[in-house]
């Protein structure tokens, strides 16, 4: 039996995963030199898995070689005897065997003998992640509640025309409004056995740290998109000149120059099907904003965000048509998120939680003990909040194709 890899290259090989995908949760959360550290070790335990496999790949080829020889030595050989037995003889004459048979198919016959290719890595599905988080404004604080004051809009006007000697008149002073923050907590709990920690080839520190970052990202987008659809919707007619007017005429020169298209998979198909009277595309990639999408609507070359459908997703329409959602602006003006911390994470293994499932009548509420039930609970929260700022920096417009 030809065996592909020894039990030390599999453990290395498990050790380097592991390692690998720590470094990768360190870098995500910004802890740049200890992420570092980590791929160092990597690096070491690659130089030992290289010294192991050429180990093993010498020794499997001796092993190989020997049982040629053996083979070859006169003697050893099975000869078929003479007189056939029953199984060879109702082999070739095409009969089935079902009293004795042993098959691979039958675990107590002869089925537990064939090992089982199991993985005890986790395997993840390719996936299109996003997050709204770089493109509004986030500002980081360390008080529970705060404001900031702007300056209203519009208030202004030309000085009259005094005559020498005359009253200069009185103006409008200026106007200003507050915007308010209270931090609210959102978060989660993981419940996990002490078998689990001391039986699995996994490292489940890692893999719930990364899950809740991913629980961390669809908060934001969640929040960010509740305040962005809350604004009356703007049904842009479709084809360059609308995109044109929404971005020129509706946003005003304050915006237009910083604004970016957000949309799904599928307006993001529908921006990259147009084109002009020469059957030249309006879509592409503009070299001087790094290699990112752009579509030139005339006069402007607009950037475009492709945002997956699970995060921005479209509607039904009638006629078996699509609304996509098209939202246009200055997202950096248009939301805030006053972070009080990005996000914490503890664990225990003697805290009690209590838990309701249910609604109404039927909630029931659940007491679980850590230390009793000999489990570890693992804990998540963010502390921040949400705010819209700039209500004119944005449009929150779909278009029905």
């Amino acid at each position: 039996m030809n065996i592909k890899c020894s039990k030390k290259m599999y453990e290395l090989s498990e050790e380097i995963s592991t390692l690998t995908k720590e470094a990768r949760i360190l870098r995500d959360n910004g802890e740049t030199d200890k992420a570092l550290e980590k791929l160092a070790k990597v690096d070491e335990l690659n130089k030992d898995y290289e010294v192991e496999k050429k180990l093993f790949e010498s020794e499997n080829r001796f092993a190989e070689s020997s049982e040629s020889d053996t083979k070859s030595i006169p003697g050893t050989s099975s000869s078929e005897p003479k007189e056939e037995s029953a199984f060879i003889k109702a082999f070739r004459s095409r009969f089935v065997l079902t009293k004795g048979l042993m098959s691979e198919g039958s675990s107590a016959n002869g089925g537990y003998t064939v090992p089982q290719d199991i993985q005890t890595s986790i395997n993840e599905y390719k996936t299109n992640r996003f997050s709204f988080e770089p493109y509004v404004g986030v500002e980081n604080v360390n008080t529970l509640t705060g404001s900031r004051t702007f300056r209203k809009r519009n208030q202004s006007a030309p000085f009259a025309e005094v005559s020498e000697s005359g009253a200069i008149p009185l103006i409008s002073n200026p106007q200003y409004e507050v915007l308010s923050y209270s931090v609210k907590k959102y978060g989660g709990i993981i419940q996990v056995t002490d078998e689990l920690f001391e039986d699995t080839a996994v490292n489940i520190s890692a893999e719930i740290s990364k899950h809740f970052a991913l629980c961390r990202e669809d908060t934001i987008n969640s929040k960010v998109l509740s305040i962005l659809q809350a604004k009356t919707e703007t049904a842009i007619s479709g084809g360059i000149p609308s995109l044109r007017t929404a971005l020129i005429a509706t946003l005003g020169g304050a915006y237009s120059n910083t604004s970016k298209i957000y949309t799904n998979d599928d307006g993001y198909a529908y921006l990259c099907n147009l084109q002009d009277s020469n059957n030249r595309d309006y879509f592409f990639y503009d070299p001087s904003g790094r290699g990112e999408p752009a579509i030139n609507i005339g006069g402007f070359i607009v950037p475009v965000v492709h945002v997956p459908n699970s995060v921005l997703a479209s509607a039904a329409a009638s006629n078996n048509r699509t609304k996509m959602p098209f939202i246009i602006g200055d997202l950096h003006e248009a939301v805030r998120i006053f972070d009080r911390r990005q996000m914490s994470i503890a664990a225990s293994n003697s805290a009690t939680i209590s838990y309701t499932e249910g609604t109404g009548n039927e909630a029931v509420t659940h007491t679980v003990s850590a230390f009793q039930n000999g489990m570890t609970f693992l804990r998540a929260y963010l502390r921040a909040d949400f705010k819209q700022v700039d209500s004119d920096s944005w449009i929150n417009g779909a278009i029905t194709a």
